[in-house]
């Protein structure tokens, strides 16, 4: 229910919303009875369908210039709307602006350094190496723009956003500006879970993307190196799981993220292995250089063993 709460943001910003729309797609804890309090919000019932769906029938039933998706994990922050129209209406040609947002806890600390990754050059190659926007809540929309795209993918389970942002940038010019306006809750349940299915989902929207552009070599140099970037960042995210799963004593889980990190960058894993090793033992050891002769005492009398890799299914 925390998009409810961040309402107050919405509605007592300086600039606040000229609508709140809550769409329920199909939840059994009651989200009438709390929208029930806030008699300007119109509240909108359907069966579940998945998260795009939801959004289209939010963006169908608006009737402003503009709209933000808050998700159920979202903050909206006071300035969000005031400056999202100030970036956006002096760059008409845009289809959205975005901004930064910042991470928090399950009890709304602040967890990590705020992000926000501005364009500089060609958009539509920016997001095909990667997801620069991260968080969905920090984009104000043109519904027009929208619904020239004919909203988002219906079809598609997760990563709707990021399919979006590659339509649109394909065939409008975007916006962005350094402002911190939104916040994201991080949970720790479902880790691994919830990685694969990232992973896997943005690899079917790159993999649709590519019929999209196939008649430009660039745009698709550029996606395949998209795509080896995608390998190494949730590398990282599967090795960061498995090293949360060991502090929990889960050396299943453990080992199970390491091997799907192994899968998608052995290399990169082996690195991140061996510097949280160094870690663990204290010990600030250099890591060594590609031109620098290193010399140590061997009992050449003992055998030497080779490290072996079991793939996990």
């Amino acid at each position: 229910m925390e998009t409810l709460v961040s309402w107050t943001s919405a509605v007592l910003a300086p600039r606040p919303a000229d609508k709140i729309i809550v769409v329920d797609d199909g939840s059994t804890d009651d989200p009438a009875a709390i929208v029930a309090h806030f008699p300007t919000v119109q509240f909108i019932r359907q069966d579940n369908r998945g998260l795009a769906a939801a959004r289209n029938t939010g963006l169908r039933s608006c009737v402003a210039s503009h709209v933000v998706f808050l998700d159920a994990d979202d903050r909206l922050l006071p300035i969000a709307i005031e400056k999202g129209l100030a970036y956006i209406t002096t760059r008409r040609d845009c289809a959205f602006v975005y901004g930064g947002h910042r991470s928090i806890s399950e009890d709304g600390h602040t967890i990590g350094p705020d992000y926000v990754a501005l364009i500089d050059g060609d958009a539509h190659l920016a997001m095909l190496r990667r997801n620069q926007i991260a968080m969905h809540g920090a984009v104000l929309y043109r519904c027009d723009c929208l619904l020239e795209m004919n909203g988002f993918d219906e079809t598609l389970g997760v990563c709707e956003d990021y399919d979006m942002y590659l339509r649109i940038t394909q065939k409008y010019a975007i916006a962005s500006h350094p402002m911190i306006v939104a916040e994201y809750r991080r949970h720790s349940q479902n880790m691994s879970n919830g990685v694969k299915k990232m992973y896997v989902g943005g690899c079917v929207v790159l993999d649709r993307h590519a019929a999209r552009i196939s008649s430009s070599p660039t745009a698709l140099a550029v996606l395949d190196e998209g795509r080896a970037i995608r390998r190494a960042e949730y590398a990282r995210r599967y090795h960061a799981n498995g090293a949360a799963w060991l502090a929990r004593g889960e050396i299943r889980k453990t080992v199970w993220s390491l091997a799907q990190a192994a899968r998608l960058s052995p290399s990169l894993t082996l690195r991140l292995m061996f510097n949280s090793f160094r870690r663990r033992m204290g010990k600030e050891l250099p890591l060594p250089r590609t031109n620098s002769t290193l010399s140590t005492s061997v009992d050449s009398s003992r055998p030497r063993s080779r490290p072996t890799f079991e793939a996990l299914e």
